[in-house]
């Protein structure tokens, strides 16, 4: 405890070790980490504007028929298209 040397698990604080080695990879693998992680939250955010685009076109498409703007064929034709 006090006034001994003990200076934690192996020969340092960081994950791999004391030294610039051990400091350089363990920057490296933050890093991999942090980048993986904004790559996960930019997917997802794209993802769910993709999809709120496809309801925006489904729900203009209903209300096009239901106005009489198009017909039965011609709803069930676009449907198609937007539902892929």
């Amino acid at each position: 405890m006090w006034g001994c040397n003990y200076i934690g698990a192996g020969k340092g604080h960081w994950f791999f070790g004391g030294g610039l080695w051990g400091f350089g990879i363990t920057a490296i693998i933050l890093g991999i980490i942090v980048v993986l992680a904004l790559k996960l939250v930019r997917a997802s955010q794209h993802r769910k504007s993709e999809d709120a685009d496809r309801l925006d076109s489904l729900m203009i498409l209903k209300s096009r028929f239901a106005k009489g703007q198009i017909t039965e064929q011609e709803y069930k034709k676009m449907k198609k298209v937007l539902s892929v």
